[in-house]
């Protein structure tokens, strides 16, 4: 990394193995980060060590997915992998030299930031506003400009591409949510170390509590009950989050669509279709740790992720045509593949716990 004035560089962030193409903005930045400092995870690892697969829902069938960003990094820490800082970017506090002081420390600097914000794309710029991840690589103060590597770019056929060049600064900096930082060297963790996370925190999906994990929760409980919001975790939360479609059949026909397009997003990016596909990566990475049971976990990962699939564009389809006398039988699809995804995990953890002995 070389400086100059007011300037960083990770001239590093050029090099192509940096630029991986991933399956989710969140966990292929963290395999970007950490390849950094020369420690070689997948995507799926990472998930599983964030407790991803425990999605929430809170009662608005616009937001279901994962842990927030912060806790996600948190969940990860407290299982034993890399330890992570995250601050949030407050409106007239926080400015470029905060991103600057981050970047000096290390190799490189993760964004939580609004789409909106990402204008060296016109997906970004065109499409709804989401939460969005990527990696800061370096600053240019004179020029204004930033160098970033983003490694889910999805475009509008919903093919991932990856993005390692400049960005406005100054459009960067209105959307930003949270930076996000390695605060020492990571160290690999062995297969009976991630199997020991894996198999905690399916455990974790299967009885929705909340988590604890070497003495540190997963989230500020203090805070959910201040707000007055029960958040369901898990297997609890995917059926309260199915159970609500029956809400639809008295919307109105603009917000019937909408809600069936963002209940489709948010089974594709996040949770069931991630959560299935993951599962088949990581148990294809580690068959010869967990064992030769581990090929029926494979195939009912895979069928499963296929049924999710197919299910999720209907739902879509249903939104576009109108037709909410679908739900009903929409709903008891999801909630038969709910069950199939809840035996699916526990397969997998029963052999996760066996390997991490």
């Amino acid at each position: 990394m070389g400086t100059r004035n007011d300037s960083v560089v990770d001239y590093g962030a050029e090099e192509a193995a940096n630029a991986l193409p991933g399956k989710h903005c969140v966990y292929s930045s963290l395999r970007t980060s950490l390849r950094r400092y020369g420690v070689n995870m997948a995507e799926s690892e990472l998930f599983m060590l964030c407790g991803s697969m425990c999605a929430e829902y809170s009662g608005d069938l616009k937001r279901f997915g994962p842990e927030k960003y912060p806790e996600q990094l948190q969940e990860m820490a407290a299982s034993g992998g890399p330890v992570i800082q995250v601050e949030p970017w407050v409106a007239g506090v926080s400015d470029e030299t905060d991103l600057l002081r981050v970047l000096t420390s290390g190799y490189g600097t993760m964004l939580h930031t609004s789409s909106t914000a990402l204008t060296y794309h016109d997906v970004y710029v065109k499409n709804y506003p989401r939460g969005h991840v990527i990696e800061l690589c370096g600053l240019d103060l004179q020029e204004r400009t930033a160098q970033v590597n983003d490694s889910f770019l999805l475009d509008s056929s919903g093919h991932a591409m990856t993005y390692v060049g400049s960005a406005r600064l100054d459009d960067l900096m209105q959307g930003i949510i949270e930076y996000a930082w390695l605060v020492e060297q990571p160290a690999p963790l062995s297969p009976s170390e991630l199997h020991a996370a894996c198999a905690y925190h399916i455990r974790q999906y299967v009885t929705g509590h909340e988590a604890i994990w070497r003495g540190v929760p997963s989230s500020n409980e203090s805070e959910n009950v201040a707000t007055g919001k029960q958040i369901k975790r898990g297997d609890e939360g995917y059926r309260a989050f199915v159970g609500d479609f029956r809400l639809l059949a008295d919307m109105e026909d603009q917000e019937f669509r909408t809600y069936c397009h963002e209940i489709y997003y948010n089974l594709r990016l996040g949770s069931a279709l991630h959560l299935t596909d993951y599962t088949a990566d990581y148990c294809l990475l580690h068959q010869a740790t967990l064992g030769p049971q581990t090929q029926h976990v494979i195939e009912l990962a895979q069928a499963l992720h296929a049924d999710w699939h197919k299910l999720n564009l209907h739902i879509y389809k249903t939104g576009l045509q109108l037709r909410k006398h679908r739900m009903p039988e929409i709903t008891e699809r999801a909630l038969h593949l709910i069950e199939r995804q809840r035996h699916m995990l526990e397969e997998l953890m029963i052999l996760a716990e066996q390997a991490a002995e």
